[in-house]
C-alpha cells in the first residue's frame, strides 16, 4: 500500500473482506476503486548465505513472496461453468 500510495494511486485497505489465511491470503486492498487480494506464500527460490561455521556457504532455499490478484467476482456471485 505504501509504494502504491507513494506513486500517486488512491489506495485503501478493504477491512470487511473475508480471506483464508491457510491459503496465503493476507487481505484485500482497493486501488483506484478496484479490489485486489494480497497473497503471501513460500514460493520463491533464493540463495541462503550462512557464515555461522566460520566460512561463507551458500545453499538454495525458499523465501516468501507477496503479490496481488484482482478480485473479479462480486460478493456471492457464482460463475456460470456450463457448456
Amino acid at each position: 500500500m505504501h509504494l502504491a500510495d507513494k506513486a500517486g494511486w488512491q489506495v485503501s485497505a478493504f477491512r470487511t473482506a473475508r480471506w483464508d489465511t491457510h491459503a496465503g491470503n493476507c487481505g484485500v486492498v482497493e486501488v483506484e476503486g478496484l479490489r485486489y487480494r494480497i497473497r503471501l506464500t513460500p514460493r520463491v527460490r533464493t540463495t541462503l548465505v550462512d557464515d555461522a561455521g566460520g566460512w561463507v556457504s551458500k545453499r538454495p532455499a525458499f523465501s516468501h513472496a507477496a503479490w496481488t490478484e484482482p478480485v473479479l467476482e462480486p460478493d456471492g456471485f457464482v460463475p456460470y461453468l456450463g457448456g
